[in-house]
């Protein structure tokens, strides 16, 4: 059996307008997911704590580097959960900069770009206001509840900053592995 480096995975022929993401928590899910590179697999990290639950689809976008050193997060809005490891296609539609103890992070919202459901929707504006904030709520109330008692949420950014945190993630990410090919 071959392991796949879920996070060399082609970030898109279309990014950073539509972007392949690596699911890692399906939407309403306790338990929070993170694909392990060392072993090649997705796994069960923790559960959180609480009666916190996912918003939406959440996982990263490969091949980029975020702030934080790891791959973009990135939540994508659905009815219906798909499974930990699973590739999708998204849509962008914006950014929530949210703030930690470690710093500033952004996390990219997006739509699935092959539901029918989504098709009218292309900016934040699109989205139900409810939605938006219970993925603001989610970031404040997981975080505090880990420990992380400065966490907060900065703002939501549009399109055009959104674009550009890709692609410097995308920049990022390919400096990285060239570095690492003359190491």
């Amino acid at each position: 059996m071959t392991n796949v480096d879920l996070e060399a995975l082609p970030i898109g022929e279309d990014a950073p307008e539509v972007v392949n993401v690596v699911v890692e928590v399906p939407v309403a899910s306790r338990n929070k997911y993170e694909y392990e590179p060392e072993m090649g697999a997705v796994m069960l990290d923790r559960v959180l704590p609480g009666n916190v639950r996912y918003p939406a689809d959440y996982g990263f976008i490969p091949s980029t580097i975020s702030t934080d050193d790891s791959p973009t997060d990135i939540f994508v809005a659905a009815y219906d959960p798909v499974f930990p490891g699973c590739v999708i296609r998204a849509r962008i539609l914006g950014v929530l900069d949210t703030l930690t103890s470690e710093g500033s992070e952004p996390n990219i919202f997006a739509v699935p770009h092959d539901d029918a459901r989504f098709d009218d929707m292309s900016t934040l504006d699109d989205m139900p206001e409810q939605l938006l904030n219970d993925v603001e709520n989610f970031f404040v109330t997981y975080m505090q509840l880990e420990g992380n008692e400065e966490a907060e949420v900065r703002s939501w950014y549009g399109l055009e900053e959104t674009y550009e945190i890709i692609r410097e993630g995308s920049r990022a990410w390919q400096e990285d592995r060239a570095f690492q090919r003359e190491a």
